[in-house]
């Protein structure tokens, strides 16, 4: 476990590639043939040997601000954040570098660590992006809306490209906020409802060109159905599987239609009882 930690490994068989002073080269999830192995240890190799001649131009020119930079984010990607910690005290406010600690940090779960990066650039897009999507995947939606309102507000017009994807992530945690709560008896979850469909009617009405944009829609048919909405759940379902050329999403939104019909024939069985 501690190993599982320390290397960010997410699955197994794994195989990492460790350089000799310990920084992970490369992190490999998953079977791979011999013939297809080959090509991975050679790749490998070209890494290290890239990362070597990096290290050395660094030591020649202790002082390069540049050099500084690309060797430290290199230490924390080889899982080595105890060699970048040095350089970065050397340029502390590098805008650049922080933001990886930030991220580094948030990979490892040190929250705090990468809230108190975020103190020192409060308004950095990315930082607070990766922040507000953690407490997401957390499902800690209070947490995470202060810093998805940061990045809504300093990116309007979506530079970042992150807009989409973090209007899905919010959209996506009130909408299993709502299917949990849901099942309670005399529960009101209509707020719920209504903040799950604002963030994916968002990516709906603008950004038609994200591939958030179908996904959007096809959550958006199951919160209609979680908030017993059938009619519009059903429509959308039949409107994505008219117009959508990833056979994925048409399979998906086929199943969920019939499951909806299945809903709003009981639901019309026990209004009419």
């Amino acid at each position: 476990m501690e190993a599982q930690q320390k290397y960010g490994i997410r699955g197994f068989p794994a195989i990492l590639f460790i350089s000799p002073d310990g920084g992970v080269i490369k992190n490999h999830s998953g079977y791979m043939p011999p013939n297809d192995f080959l090509p991975v240890m050679e790749n490998v190799l070209k890494t290290e040997s890239e990362f070597q001649e990096k290290l050395a131009e660094y030591k020649e020119k202790p002082d390069d601000v540049k050099l500084n930079r690309e060797i430290a984010i290199l230490f924390l990607q080889r899982q080595q954040v105890e060699k970048a910690l040095p350089i970065s005290k050397k340029m502390p406010d590098d805008v650049e570098l922080n933001r990886e600690f930030g991220f580094y940090y948030l990979g490892k779960d040190q929250i705090d660590e990468a809230l108190q990066i975020s103190e020192k650039m409060p308004d950095d897009v990315k930082l607070n992006n990766q922040i507000a999507v953690t407490y997401l995947q957390k499902r800690q939606i209070e947490a995470a809306l202060p810093y998805s309102k940061k990045v809504i507000e300093k990116d309007p017009k979506n530079s970042s490209g992150l807009l989409p994807n973090l209007h899905i992530q919010i959209g996506l945690a009130y909408a299993m906020k709502l299917q949990v709560e849901a099942g309670k008896e005399g529960t009101d979850v209509s707020e719920l409802a209504e903040n799950a469909i604002m963030y994916f009617q968002t990516i709906i009405d603008k950004y038609p060109k994200s591939t958030n944009y179908e996904t959007a829609q096809y959550y958006l048919g199951i919160t209609y159905s979680l908030n017993k909405q059938y009619d519009k759940s059903i429509a959308l379902f039949e409107k994505l599987i008219s117009h959508s050329s990833d056979d994925r999403i048409i399979q998906s939104a086929t199943r969920q239609l019939e499951r909806v019909k299945g809903l709003a024939a009981e639901a019309g069985e026990t209004s009419d009882n």
